[in-house]
């Protein structure tokens, strides 16, 4: 066995991973690139949009509500120090809007991580640093949803051979 198949099953055993992914539709498993990335495992899927409104009724499908500004808010400066507490306090926004990101929010209940960047949104679904048998029920509970958007899919999530899918 090879460092690359070792790692990629060092979580879970490759029945497991072909288990789920047959059970999946959209959601992807993610090995976490490892080292010091201090990233995790994480099911996906990604959907490309062009326009903002596109994101604005994507997510008003699921449920989900952004935070819009009616004038830019306080950024960061480039180059100044903030103390982690401060830093927090500026929203992260999607690009080419005064929209506030997604990032951890509720899909039915089930506590998911949003990010749009460049034409791309991103559900992400995980345990700390794992991917357990409830985050997969959790998004073939999701996917029931993801089966009426009319977004293109994006197959797989991101360019990386650390995506498992069928």
């Amino acid at each position: 066995m090879n460092r690359w198949t070792q790692y990629l099953f060092e979580e879970h055993d490759e029945k497991k991973l072909r288990k789920w992914s047959r059970r999946l539709k959209f959601f992807r498993f993610f090995r976490a690139l490892g080292g010091h990335a201090n990233d995790g495992d994480s099911l996906d899927v990604a959907f490309a949009y062009v326009e903002p409104a596109q994101l604005d009724t994507f997510l008003a499908g699921l449920g989900i509500k952004l935070v819009k500004f009616d004038a830019p808010p306080p950024q960061p400066l480039p180059g100044d120090a903030y103390p982690g507490d401060a830093y927090l306090q500026f929203p992260s926004l999607i690009d080419g809007t005064l929209w506030q990101q997604p990032g951890r929010c509720d899909i039915m209940g089930i506590e998911v991580f949003i990010w749009c960047h460049a034409g791309v949104l991103k559900i992400s679904l995980h345990d700390g640093y794992a991917v357990s048998e409830q985050n997969v029920r959790d998004a073939e509970a999701i996917e029931k949803l993801l089966a009426r958007v009319v977004l293109e899919r994006i197959e797989p999530p991101a360019d990386s051979l650390h995506y498992i899918f069928p």
